[in-house]
Parts: C-alpha cells; sequence; structure tokens
C-alpha cells in the first residue's frame, strides 16, 4: 500500500484547484466554440455555393432569351403601365364625382304633384330650391318630406315662404351628406 504525502502549502493547493478549474472552463468553452464555427463554416459555404448557382442559371437564361422577346416583353410592359395609370387617373376623377343624379331623383320622388320647381342651385354639398305650390299645405308636405329624408340635413325656409295661402313661392336652403353623394 502506497501513502502519499501532500506537503503542499495550503495556498499552492488553492491556486493548484483555481488553475484546474480554468484549464476546465477554457476546454469546455473550445468544445462549445468547435461546433458553432462549425456551423458558421458550413453555411458560408453553403451560402456561396448557392450564389454561383444563382449566377449561373441567370447567365444562361441571359444567354438562352433572345433580344427580340425582350422587346416584346418591354413593349408589353409599357402597354400595362399606359393602360393602369390611365384607369388610376379614371379612378381619381370618379372619387372625387358627385353624384347628383341620386339626388335628384329623391327630390324627384318626395315633390307633389302641386309643388313646381323653378330654381335648382347646388355648391358644395349644399342645395337651394325655389319655385311655386299651390297651396301652403302642398309646400308644408314637401318640407317635410325633404326633411324626412336621411341624405337631407339643416333644412332651412324663410317665413316669407308661408305667408301666403295660395300660389306660395318658396326657397327650401338644405345640406346633402357627402356618402349620398360619393353613392
Amino acid at each position: 500500500m502506497r501513502i502519499y504525502l501532500n506537503l503542499l502549502p495550503e495556498y499552492k493547493k488553492e491556486e493548484i484547484k483555481k488553475k484546474v478549474a480554468f484549464l476546465k472552463i477554457i476546454r469546455n468553452e473550445v468544445l462549445f466554440a468547435v461546433p458553432i464555427l462549425a456551423f458558421f463554416v458550413i453555411l458560408a459555404t453553403v451560402n456561396f455555393s448557392l450564389k454561383l448557382r444563382m449566377q449561373e442559371i441567370g447567365d444562361s437564361f441571359r444567354i438562352d432569351d433572345s433580344p427580340k422577346e425582350y422587346e416584346e416583353l418591354e413593349k408589353y410592359e409599357e402597354k400595362f403601365k399606359d393602360i393602369n395609370s390611365k384607369a388610376m387617373y379614371k379612378y381619381k376623377i370618379q372619387k372625387n364625382n358627385l353624384n347628383w343624379s341620386g339626388i335628384f331623383y329623391k327630390i324627384n320622388d318626395i315633390i307633389a304633384d302641386d309643388v313646381y320647381l323653378s330654381d335648382l342651385v347646388t355648391a358644395d354639398y349644399g342645395m337651394s330650391l325655389a319655385g311655386k305650390a299651390k297651396t301652403r299645405d302642398d309646400f308644408l308636405k314637401f318640407q317635410e318630406n325633404i326633411k324626412a329624408e336621411e341624405c337631407f340635413s339643416d333644412v332651412e325656409t324663410p317665413l316669407s315662404s308661408l305667408v301666403s295661402k295660395e300660389n306660395v313661392g318658396f326657397q327650401i336652403n338644405f345640406k346633402i351628406k357627402e356618402d349620398c353623394l360619393k353613392k
């Protein structure tokens, strides 16, 4: 049987333990870094080979395609661009265009037989109607129909329109909702 004697002082023993631990840490770090480094090298070579392959494919397409086909494709692309720009221009015009015909149909539907329009003025989203009604009741009915219409708001009538009992000359001002004009 052998007996081992450790005659080193305590601080030397600690230094040796720290050195051994440090070397183990360095060894583990290297063992951890080697696969990661290998992975990056593999990725770099794959990337490089893919770039070369893509360049070869692009070169083969350039060689195979004739300039005539490119010219034909460019001609079609120009036609598409021109048509798209015209369509976008038309769309912008229609988007900002106000649809007054729908409003005229609504007024036509709510006007009574005994009410006649003589003037119609539009400005932005407002309208002013002037005309004659046979009786005050016909005019009031027409005014209520306009107020009841969901597309019209802020209906104003001068008091002078209510003075006469028969052959009532009137004027009605009202606002038209933007949604109704853009439909």
